[in-house]
């Protein structure tokens, strides 16, 4: 069973005493006479900037301050987010470097100066073999979910959209051997470059699928000077998290508004064994494994059992409110995880985030805590050895 990523990484600030500046020359065959071209990047603060400028006779030139090499992302002119060809990311660095792009193939940029880009494509080019293999998957996936998009502008119904969900999952599925295939080029890549700042980058995506062990040992060969980068803290904070979530912690209390506006603590349910578990309505992996929540919720709530379903549907109550009723989820405790995207957007705190005080990173979650508030379980990968493994450890605990 497929996870589905539900975890948003916020830019940690970083001491402005380490900036050093970066000029990016770069040229653009193909330009109009004077068409916009910006930059995003992590600047020498941790904050997240945007830079324009007028691309003239071909020609622009980007500068500005970074504490450390950083990834960048370039966009020039306009297009639909996702599919504007113009558009390309790349590490830059505190120095001066080269780039040149061609219109509608910003894909195939050559960038010179940075030998932190020059590591970053050789894990790309070892990636490239696997993902020509999934073309014609993606291809699939991407015709699926045009359907999709359409079937919601027509506005068809509920049934009908959910059918459709799960079409589109079933082809994602396709895809976890190749995406394990890559992770595998990440793992070596990471080995064969311990203290490098494309291992710092490409460690925060691989939070959902390795144990928490093994994040920690990639952090701590990172070295010290890796570690106080942008990415750096981001991982550290992440692994904070994490431990907060895993087994042995406490865990964390939280108040927020159920679905009937009725006030919900976790404190509220000491004494009682809780799982509390992260969905979305839009998460297909979620919605399939609630009758195993179901079979759960009725063999032991007379026991001291309840459930706290914490939903990523901030966004769209009304979905999520759908869902419920059409999964007859209404038994047990219903809330929203308290996402911002605003501050999430601006890199700022959100102590009303649930997810974030269990260090979330995919979609479905389930977390199992005890009498006295301890956590004694945590199934993040939506698979069904998981789910037999929670079986066990309620059948273990209840008759105890």
């Amino acid at each position: 069973m497929k996870k589905y990523f539900a975890i948003a990484l916020a830019t940690v600030a970083v001491h402005s005493a380490n900036a050093q500046q970066f000029t990016l020359n770069g040229k653009v065959e193909g330009a109009s006479a004077s068409e916009k071209i910006k930059l995003y990047y992590t600047d020498a603060s941790g904050k997240r900037t945007t830079d324009s400028t007028t691309v003239k006779n071909g020609s622009f030139v980007f500068k500005g301050n970074i504490a450390a090499p950083t990834m960048a992302f370039i966009e020039y002119g306009k297009g639909t987010p996702g599919q504007n060809p113009n558009t390309a990311s790349f590490f830059i660095e505190p120095k001066t470097m080269s780039a040149s792009f061609k219109v509608n193939d910003f894909k195939s940029a050559v960038i010179k100066g940075s030998a932190t880009q020059n590591e970053y494509e050789e894990l790309e080019k070892s990636k490239e073999p696997i993902r020509a293999e999934m073309e014609p998957l993606s291809k699939e996936y991407e015709k699926a979910n045009q359907v999709f998009m359409k079937a919601r502008a027509d506005k068809k119904s509920d049934e009908y959209m959910d059918s459709l969900r799960y079409e589109s999952a079933a082809i994602h599925d396709k895809f976890e051997p190749y995406f394990q295939r890559q992770s595998q080029k990440d793992f070596q890549f990471f080995a064969k470059h311990p203290q490098s700042y494309v291992t710092a980058y490409y460690l925060r995506f691989h939070t959902t699928d390795i144990s928490l062990d093994s994040l920690q040992m990639f952090y701590n060969a990172l070295g010290s000077t890796v570690q106080q980068s942008s990415d750096g803290k981001n991982i550290a904070k992440e692994i904070d998290k994490l431990k907060a979530g895993s087994p042995g912690s406490v865990a964390k209390n939280f108040t927020t508004k159920d679905i009937n506006g009725k006030s919900l603590s976790l404190s509220d349910f000491k004494g009682k064994y809780v799982l509390i578990d992260f969905w979305a309505s839009w998460c297909v992996p979620c919605r399939k494994s609630m009758p195993h929540v179901k079979e759960l919720y009725g063999k032991y709530k007379g026991k001291g059992f309840d459930v706290i379903a914490v939903s990523d549907d901030d966004r769209d109550s009304t979905a999520w409110k759908k869902a419920i009723a059409k999964d007859g989820t209404d038994l047990w405790n219903n809330v929203l995880r308290g996402m911002d995207w605003e501050k999430v957007r601006k890199g700022e705190a959100n102590d009303k985030d649930i997810s974030e005080k269990f260090g979330i990173h995919s979609l479905p979650t389930k977390i199992l805590i005890d009498k006295n508030g301890i956590i004694i379980g945590r199934y993040d990968k939506g698979t069904e050895e998981e789910a037999l493994a929670l079986d066990k450890k309620l059948a273990e605990v209840m008759t105890n």
